[in-house]
Formats: C-alpha cells, structure tokens, sequence
C-alpha cells in the first residue's frame, strides 16, 4: 500500500468506484423528497455538486454523500450502505404525496487521484473534464464526471456506461504510463483521507456519534426539518461531551488505545494508520470535550502497559502537492522544473 499511497500523493491513481452508490432522484417532487432527507440545505445551481449526510433518526451518520443538481433531477453519490439499504432508507423517508423515482445509475464508477489527475483526464476525457471545478459536474451523451475526492489531492469520480468501462479503463493505463499512473486500493483511499481530516463513514462513522462530535456540523442545516433533525438538536443544547482532534505519534498507536493527561484518562483512539508519507503515526481522537484542541505536546496514549507521547494538531496533516499544482502553469512531464514545498512543514 505504500507505493499506492506515493503514486497518489505524487502523480496519478486509478481506484475501483464500488464503494460507492451512484443514484438518480428524479420527478416532479424531487426537490422536496431529498430535501426532507439530506441534512444540508440545497441551495445548488445546476451542475453543482455538494457534500453533506443522511441521518438516522437519532442524528447518527448513515450515509457519507454528494448531492449534485442535473436541472430538475439529481445525482446522489452515497458511501456506508449498500445499495439496495441505501434505496430503502430513501424509500421509507421520503415524505408521502411526492413524487420521485430513485433508480441507480446506468454506469460503472472509476476514480482518478493525485496532483496530476487534471492532466491525465485532460488527455483522455478532453479539456473539459480536466478543468471542472471542485465541487462540479459535466456530463456527455454516456458518461459523467464528478470532481470532488476525499484525500488532499484533485479528485475525479467517473461514471462509465459498464459497457464501455473496460475500453475507458484501457485507455487510462495506456495514457496513464507517461503520469506513472498507479491501480490504489481503496484501503490506501482511506489513510490518504485521514492524513487530509476526511470523515469515513466506513470507520469513524460506525462509532455511534453525531456530527457535534464528528467536527460535521459544516455539512448538516440548522435551518430546516429533516431525517435526524430533531435529535441533532436535542444534542446540541445538551452539548457534546467528546469531540474528534487529529493526532500524530512516532510509536505504533491503534484503535482503543486509552490516551491520557497525567493520570487522568481523557478519551481514546477512534482510527489510526501509518503515514508513509510523514513517516510516523496518524491518529483520529475522541477527547473529552475539555481537552479536544489541537497543538497540545501533553497527551499520552496507553498501549500493552506502555505510556507514549502523542501530538494534536489540526487538519490536514499533510501539505498537499495539489495546492501547488496549476493546470495552467504545469505538467507531470516538467514536474522536476518545479521546486514543491515539503510535505510536512516545519512547526
């Protein structure tokens, strides 16, 4: 997984979509069904694309999606639950008396990764794809093309009639051999999203907490009723105990592992991987609330009887080549005329 991760962060990766659910909402109440269900308010323009969640009943994450606006349709892009959870959790919440239609998509997804993504589906896909904006959308006769990503770097989701996703495929890795194009697991997707402070549905998302504790608020609307609205609130003026604080440490740290401030145990690991990249440690905390800030040398983590240090700091934890890469001033083939910060700055 360590190269997956380098050709990522440095040149280009190829990853499998299927960990995500591409559904198409349709109708004439459209609008107003996946209103009642999306936490965020959607406020999109055609071809915009936006991040937010479904919740459960009890304001607990069920579904980390991209909600993007085709006209008076939408595409909803869906990673937690399986498909056909995903279509019954719709199907029992929408509000009666609308009507929408969700079927899945007529596709088979791809995803592109790295500094050099814009380029290599410039060559393939046209100027078009390569210069879409983040949180955008273009869509051909047969395809569509969602930039967005979760791991630092630019980010492209394609949707490939199935047909044809083999040709496309093909086409990626032959033209991809000048980017040094890499095939990544989505295990690799995910340590690249924790060093960047994505949230992951399939990991911290399990661990029964709210978006006050999982720093979500950003993605959920305080404005409107929806699925999980209610208790949200609940929650949030009873005010959360705990919260999320990214971490880094030289020595190995896992999942559960107890973290302390003297003697005094203050929360514990939700998440943990090592960073190839920063070459140490990269941890997702929950502190009590208290002591859940970022910058802090103090705190300890409690493993086999051994006490280590272990660092807070604020998200992301890399300094990502995509903040420096421009479409319109460079290339993979001249990326060594380029002199790139490091990955890590100096504290």
């Amino acid at each position: 997984m360590d190269n997956e991760i380098r050709a990522l962060r440095t040149s280009v990766a190829l990853a499998a979509g299927d960990h995500v659910t591409c559904l198409r909402v349709e109708g004439e109440g459209a609008y107003e069904a996946l209103d009642h269900v999306v936490a965020c308010d959607l406020f999109l323009q055609d071809g915009q694309m936006r991040p937010s969640l479904l919740l459960d009943e009890e304001a607990r994450p069920f579904a980390d999606i991209h909600v993007a606006r085709d006209d008076e349709s939408f595409f909803l892009l869906a990673e937690g639950p399986s498909p056909e959870e995903l279509v019954a959790f719709l199907d029992k919440r929408f509000p009666s008396g609308v009507e929408a239609t969700v079927e899945r998509c007529d596709g088979t997804l791809l995803s592109l990764h790295g500094p050099y993504a814009w380029e290599l589906c410039t060559t393939v896909f046209g100027p078009d794809v390569g210069s879409l904006p983040y949180l955008a959308f273009y869509r051909t006769d047969d395809a569509v093309f969602f930039r967005s990503g979760k791991t630092g770097e630019y980010g492209y989701d394609l949707l490939i009639p199935t047909g044809e996703v083999e040709t496309v495929r093909e086409a990626l890795l032959r033209e991809g051999a000048a980017f040094d194009l890499s095939l990544t697991s989505l295990a690799a997707l995910d340590q690249c999203g924790l060093e960047n402070g994505f949230f992951n549905i399939r990991r911290e998302g399990r661990a029964g907490l709210s978006p006050l504790e999982l720093g979500l608020q950003w993605r959920v609307s305080y404005r409107k009723e929806y699925v999980g609205s209610a208790a949200l609130r609940a929650r949030r003026e009873a005010g959360a105990k705990a919260r999320v604080v990214w971490a880094v440490a030289g020595a190995p740290v896992a999942e559960g592992d107890e973290i302390f401030l003297d003697d005094q145990r203050i929360g514990h690991v939700l998440v943990s991987g090592f960073s190839v990249i920063r070459g140490e440690w990269v941890a997702l905390l929950l502190l009590d609330r208290p002591y859940a800030y970022a910058g802090v040398t103090r705190y300890e983590t409690h493993s086999a009887g051994e006490r280590r240090p272990i660092r807070t700091l604020s998200a992301p934890l890399l300094n990502n080549r995509s903040l420096y890469v421009s479409p319109q001033r460079h290339s993979y083939r001249a990326r060594d005329e380029s002199k790139m910060p490091p990955f890590v700055l100096p504290l």
